[in-house]
């Protein structure tokens, strides 16, 4: 009896998990149903509370994300959209395609891309992908891949109501590529002048600053010659004042050494007198 029961019971258990996990929960349903009627404000309680149940249906964070996205909450909406991405089982398509919005919407255009292009990845033929990427391509102003994706997006839907304008838009942008390329040109050209044209002011410049090298070289060797010149002078009148002093000295030593020999005298005690007896006749 015991082992019957247990059986019924592991039955029973099975039994609802499946049911549980085929039919969605009451939150994601209200959830839905409001989202469905444009009431995103209003379903986004309920969505998060599904978000938080076991074996949440995997297009909730579809929803959640969409309503986030229509009442402006692009950052949440994006972090909502990325998350799901890393669950399994979901939408990966449809999630970074949206993820690509959101990034769209908040003007970082690279991860736009980024992500339209993982969305291509799990679809290539996902028409509206390659479209939004064109667009998120032309605001980063890359024509090319801009013009790429335009055409490949024709190329899947050829009977797009939307042809026409993309072709005139596509003509536009091949012409904005070649003035660009025209102006890249004239820009490359304008600054090999202006290198010439800086290269012939420094060769000039060298130029003068050689005769400028001369000149003050010359200058220098001139004053270094007259103060050469200068100091010869200046020796040579040394010199000769010298040698002028010498033979001074010499003429008086020479006339002093006369005065000794030829110059004798006696002092009064030493004169001496003769007394002359006078003759008489």
């Amino acid at each position: 009896m015991n082992r019957s029961f247990c059986k019924k019971s592991m039955f029973l258990i099975i039994f609802l998990g499946f049911v549980f996990f085929i039919f969605p929960s009451e939150n994601y349903l209200l959830g839905e149903k409001l989202f469905k009627e444009n009431n995103p404000e209003e379903a986004i309680p309920y969505l998060r509370l599904a978000l938080t149940e076991p074996n949440v249906n995997s297009n909730v964070y579809n929803y959640l994300g969409l309503c986030y996205y229509q009442i402006g909450k692009n950052q949440e909406s994006l972090d909502t959209f990325l998350k799901g991405t890393t669950v399994s089982g979901t939408n990966k398509r449809q999630l970074f395609y949206n993820a690509g919005n959101s990034a769209f919407s908040l003007g970082q255009f690279n991860r736009a891309v980024e992500f339209y292009s993982y969305s291509l990845a799990a679809d290539s033929t996902f028409a509206n992908a390659v479209l939004n990427r064109a667009n998120a391509y032309f605001n980063l102003v890359q024509y090319k891949d801009a013009i790429a994706d335009y055409r490949h997006y024709l190329e899947i839907e050829p009977n797009t109501d939307q042809r026409e304008m993309i072709l005139r838009l596509i003509a536009l942008l091949e012409e904005e590529l070649v003035l660009q390329e025209e102006e890249k040109q004239r820009l490359a050209a304008e600054q090999e002048k202006i290198k010439e044209e800086e290269a012939r002011i420094a060769a000039e410049m060298a130029k003068y600053e050689e005769i400028r090298r001369q000149e003050e070289a010359a200058r220098r060797a001139e004053e270094e010659r007259i103060a050469a010149e200068n100091a010869a002078l200046e020796a040579e009148r040394k010199a000769q004042e010298e040698e002028r002093r010498r033979k001074l000295l010499e003429e008086v030593a020479s006339a002093l050494k006369e005065n000794e020999s030829t110059n004798v005298s006696a002092g009064s005690e030493g004169v001496i007198t003769y007394e002359y007896e006078e003759e008489l006749d």
